[in-house]
């Protein structure tokens, strides 16, 4: 069995260890902050080797992207685009924390399309997949008061349920490897003897998608989170009745921008996001990423709807803005938390890799607050956000009692 070259080298939704600080760009890492939390002697250490790991991965990754300075995974977006976030009304009580805890609130949303190799390479090489949601404009206290700007939830998935690590120390195991660009290393090894079939499988399968249109696919946490009282898993699937354009040639450099633009053209696109709870006596373990949790003892519940207005997305202005952009599981509010060894790891790595990505490109970290690319809440939209007959049919999906008003044609160009 052959994995993709490059693509074990930081993909799905964690990225690699780069830099916790521009200080340990510059020194031996020694030690790192815990930042509040609690983390064995083992768990830091492991953090630790990964830092020194990611560093030679990312300067591999450098030389061949090349400026500007990008995320060490998901380094090509597909597209960032404009969106909202709404509360369902009629979201079951225990749900009701952090930005779930207003039915039918809404909240102004961007959501950053990707592939998941740490290299910028042709959309028809197949690839992990990613869909990262920033709500916006969110009431509570940040749960990372080391995250800088306004709040935000953020919701990071990818295309797969399951990650092809367990935890942090099959992580680290496997970055030892890919330090030195021995890419299967890890899985599998005559000598010294050793293989990983299940993670194999895994990682295989995360690095073989291929997909026609971004907004096709179901995303997926992959790691579990804390809503409240509640461990739970989350994912975002396509609403029913959606309308895809595969129509673009799957040989161009960049089909999947393409695809997206052409199907938000003339219509307006939708996603259920659900929760899957954790239930006692399941196999669903809180740090153990490589065992999906099953659908028959815990159905996933929506409690949100992601609604896409039709736009122009792809545009200089705001590639650059996706390209600032920064998302981390841990931009959260209230009573929300990451859980298990991984997510902890990613708090200390997102941030550093973002710090560390920002200071290349000479750039400043920042929280938008509003679909304003400049940073102010007051701008003109009227070019990007397109009135069309789509969107009748997209509010219906929000609320059965929807009655859309009389337009007249020019009013729907």
């Amino acid at each position: 069995m052959r994995v993709h070259r490059n693509r074990l080298l930081c993909i799905a939704a964690f990225g690699c260890s780069a830099v916790l600080t521009s200080s340990y760009a510059e020194s031996p890492v020694g030690q790192i902050d815990k930042l509040g939390m609690s983390i064995s002697d083992q768990e830091e250490q492991a953090i630790i080797k990964a830092i020194g790991y990611g560093r030679e991965i990312s300067k591999n990754a450098e030389k061949i992207n090349g400026a500007p300075f990008r995320r060490d995974a998901h380094a090509k977006a597909t597209g960032c685009l404009r969106a909202t976030f709404t509360v369902n009304g009629d979201i079951p009580d225990h749900f009701r924390a952090s930005v779930f805890a207003q039915p039918a609130r809404e909240y102004p949303a961007w959501i950053r399309f990707s592939n998941g190799d740490m290299t910028v390479q042709p959309d028809k090489k197949p690839d992990a997949r990613g869909m990262a949601i920033k709500v916006m404009q969110v009431s509570g206290e940040p749960i990372a008061a080391e995250l800088p700007g306004p709040a935000t939830q953020d919701f990071v998935m990818t295309n797969m349920p399951v990650f092809f690590h367990r935890n942090i120390f099959d992580y680290v195991d496997d970055m030892k490897y890919l330090a030195k660009l021995h890419r299967t290393r890890w899985f599998i090894s005559f000598f010294p003897p050793r293989l990983h079939p299940k993670r194999l499988l895994l990682a295989t399968e995360t690095v073989s998608a291929k997909i026609n249109n971004p907004l096709q696919p179901q995303y997926y946490s992959m790691t579990p989170y804390r809503l409240g009282d509640i461990a739970l898993k989350f994912s975002a699937r396509p609403c029913d009745g959606m309308t895809f354009y595969n129509t673009v040639d799957t040989g161009n450099t960049d089909y999947l921008t393409t695809a997206m633009q052409q199907s938000l053209k003339n219509n307006a696109a939708c996603f259920d996001f659900m929760v899957q709870e954790r239930k006692p006596g399941a196999n669903m373990p809180l740090d153990d990423a490589t065992v999906e949790w099953s659908q028959q003892e815990s159905p996933f519940i929506p409690i949100a709807k992601i609604h896409i207005p039709s736009q122009t997305f792809n545009t200089k202005a705001q590639n650059s803005f996706c390209e600032n952009l920064s998302m981390n599981p841990w931009n959260g509010v209230d009573a929300w938390e990451p859980l298990g060894s991984l997510n902890r790891s990613r708090r200390l790595v997102y941030y550093a890799v973002s710090q560390y990505r920002h200071k290349e490109n000479k750039q400043t970290i920042f929280q938008p607050g509003s679909w304003c690319i400049d940073g102010g809440t007051n701008c003109d939209l009227s070019e990007v956000l397109h009135r069309n007959s789509s969107a009748p049919v997209i509010k219906k999906m929000f609320d059965p009692l929807y009655t859309p008003v009389a337009t007249t044609p020019s009013e729907n160009k």
